[in-house]
C-alpha cells in the first residue's frame, strides 16, 4: 500500500526491496517505474499543495506562512498542517493512476481525495509526486535475481542478423521488454517469415505484425530509466517458438515482474 511505500523510502534499499517482494503486482509494476526515473504527470507546484492544505484544514494563512519558516519545505509544511486521516488508503498504483487522471478543475478535490485517507509520511511522497519534486531513483539495481521465464511477442527484428525485440503487454500495448539472438532449430524459418511480413523499416530494424510468440527465459531483472518498461532482463534468451498461440496469450509486465 501506499504508507508502506512511504516507510520504505525512508528504509532504503533494505526497506524497498523487501516492500517490492510483498507488493501487489499493480502497485509493483508503478513502483518501479518510479524508482527508474518515471514520473506522473505534475498536478500542481508545491505552493498550490499548501494552499488547498491550509484551505482544506481550515488554517488562516498566515499560520501556514509561519509553518513553511519552521520547515521550509513546501510539500512537507502541506502533509502535516492537514487534520487527521480515515478511511480506507490507497495503493500506490491507485495514487498516480488518481495524479494521472487530475485535471486543472478536479486537481484540488483529488488531492484532498488522497490525504483524507493518508497518515502525514505518505501524504509526503503524494505531494512530492503531485508537484513533480520525487528524486528517489535506483539506477542499474539488480531487483531480482530469480530466473524465470514468460511469453513474448515479437514486434522488430535486424534486416542482417536473427535478432528480434520481444514485448509483453502493458495496460493494452505492447512493451518492447528485450532484444535476443535467435537459435533455434526454426530460425530461418523465422527470419523468412519477417522478410515476408515486413510493415515498416527503421534503420536495421524491421517492424514485423505482433503475431509470433516466443518463450522468453531470463536470469533476472535490473532497474533501467532509460527503457521505455523500466528494466533490463539479464540472461534473456528465447528457448521456443509458440506457433500454436496468439498475441493475445502473451504475458504482461506484471507477470514479468511477479516472477
Amino acid at each position: 500500500r501506499m504508507i508502506g511505500f512511504a516507510r520504505a523510502l525512508g528504509e532504503g534499499k533494505a526497506g524497498i526491496t523487501a516492500w517490492l517482494d510483498a507488493a501487489s503486482p499493480q502497485d509493483r509494476e508503478v513502483a518501479l517505474a518510479l524508482l527508474s526515473g518515471k514520473r506522473p504527470r505534475r498536478v500542481a507546484g508545491a505552493a498550490a499543495l499548501m494552499v488547498w492544505a491550509a484551505e482544506h484544514a481550515g488554517l488562516p494563512e498566515w499560520l501556514a506562512e509561519a509553518s513553511l519558516a519552521a520547515s521550509g519545505d513546501k510539500a512537507e509544511v502541506a502533509a502535516l498542517i492537514l487534520p487527521t486521516s480515515g478511511g480506507p488508503p490507497p495503493g500506490l498504483a491507485e495514487v498516480v493512476a488518481a495524479l494521472e487522471r487530475a485535471t486543472r478543475v478536479t486537481a484540488p478535490s483529488v488531492m484532498r481525495d488522497l490525504w483524507s485517507r493518508l497518515p502525514p509520511e505518505a501524504r509526503v511522497v503524494v505531494n512530492r509526486l503531485a508537484a513533480g519534486t520525487f528524486r528517489m531513483t535506483w539506477t542499474e539495481e539488480t531487483v531480482t535475481g530469480k530466473a524465470g521465464s514468460v511469453l513474448a511477442v515479437m514486434v522488430l527484428a535486424a534486416a542482417t542478423r536473427p535478432e528480434v525485440t520481444l514485448a509483453l503487454w502493458s495496460e493494452g500495448a505492447l512493451v518492447p521488454v528485450a532484444s535476443v539472438i535467435l537459435e533455434l532449430p526454426e530460425t530461418s524459418e523465422i527470419m523468412d517469415w519477417v522478410r515476408d511480413h515486413t510493415a515498416h523499416r527503421f534503420g536495421p530494424k524491421r517492424q514485423v505484425p505482433p503475431e509470433q510468440v516466443f518463450r522468453l527465459e531470463f536470469t533476472g531483472l535490473a532497474a533501467n530509466p532509460r527503457r521505455k518498461c523500466g528494466f533490463d532482463l539479464k540472461g534473456a534468451r528465447v528457448s521456443g517458438w509458440r506457433r500454436d498461440m496468439t498475441a493475445d496469450q502473451a504475458d504482461t509486465v506484471h507477470a514479468l515482474q511477479s516472477v
